[in-house]
């Protein structure tokens, strides 16, 4: 029974405790000033102190505070500690579009101890707002309202304009050639293509290539003297200019005297190209020894080219240079 009653006792001493501390909890709210002009803004701050260790529950304010006053804003909740106490606080932007004295209503604030299931309540004082209308003089003349005045327009204010109309237009642009581009198979940006190697180091390459291959010693007459000629055929198309790819023998052989090509390399290149033709057409079958000259005349025709060539420009270069010498000399 003892038990019992120093149970209560404890109860009611935290219960009592707990009140006493609450007592030292006070809610206020009070306006930078109590009367304004119709449509003007005031500030109103609203806050409660509390001991440390309490938790409030923040009333709920709507838009419209009452009737005739409305909500502006409102900033977050600050918190200040004192000592043992701290205040939490916000600030709210009113503002009324009526004239007349208007009440404000108190502002109820819910608070506890923290890990305590009993709430207390604490409430702002009432605050009255005086809302005044200008005085107008009756008595004078009305004035006529004036129109805005219009201003030109300033560069800044043009200019994130125009900027915006150029890339709308150089996406469509972008668009379009993108579209172009995609219709026609090309690559949307093409790489720079590699500089293409010297016409006659391609050609030997490829002869030294057949020559390894040893297509003719595998029975593959015909093909070997195809590819021979087709390799001759390349590196006249881009030695001398002329679509030899696309020429019979009789045509590029009278397409190189047209070029000046020596009798001794034009005799070698001939043979070549006639074996060939007589593999192809009228299916002969060359000597052992044949297959293998005619290769080495493409070689000899090849070097000898490249050399006139390399010979002709330089010896070009020369006589250029003569003549400005010669020129100064005049």
């Amino acid at each position: 029974m003892m038990k019992s009653y120093f149970k209560i006792l404890i109860f009611i001493f935290f219960v009592f405790a707990n009140q006493l501390q609450a007592q030292n909890t006070e809610a206020f709210a009070k306006l930078d000033t109590n009367s304004i002009m119709i449509g003007d803004q005031v500030g109103l701050e609203l806050g409660i102190k509390l001991p440390s260790g309490f938790t409030t529950l923040w009333p709920a304010i709507s838009d419209t505070i009452t009737e005739n006053i409305e909500l502006i804003s409102r900033s977050g909740i600050d918190t200040v500690f004192d000592e043992d106490q701290m205040i939490l606080s916000q600030q709210l932007t009113i503002t009324s579009f009526d004239s007349g004295y208007f009440e404000m209503p108190s502002f109820s604030f819910l608070f506890g101890k923290e890990g305590d299931s009993l709430t207390f309540s604490s409430e702002s004082q009432n605050l009255f707002l005086q809302v005044y209308t200008p005085e107008v003089d009756t008595s004078q003349a009305f004035k006529v309202i004036k129109a805005p005045y219009s201003e030109p327009y300033t560069f800044m204010e043009i200019f994130p304009w125009v900027l915006g109309g150029l890339i709308i237009i150089a996406l469509i642009a972008f668009g379009i050639w993108f579209i172009i581009r995609r219709k026609k198979n090309k690559p949307v940006f093409a790489s720079k293509p590699k500089p293409l190697r010297p016409p006659q180091e391609v050609a030997l390459e490829k002869l030294e290539t057949l020559r390894l291959e040893k297509v003719w010693q595998q029975g593959n007459i015909k093909k070997y003297h195809s590819q021979l000629t087709n390799i001759v055929r390349e590196y006249l198309d881009r030695r001398f200019n002329f679509d030899a790819p696309e020429m019979t023998s009789g045509e590029i052989i009278n397409e190189l005297r047209n070029h000046k090509v020596n009798d001794e390399v034009m005799t070698k290149i001939s043979s070549s190209f006639q074996l060939s033709d007589l593999v192809k057409f009228a299916k002969s079958q060359p000597t052992a020894l044949e297959n293998d000259l005619s290769l080495s005349h493409c070689v000899d025709f090849i070097n000898e080219t490249a050399i006139v060539f390399e010979t002709e420009t330089k010896e070009e270069v020369g006589q250029e240079s003569n003549n400005k010498e010669g020129g100064k000399d005049v």
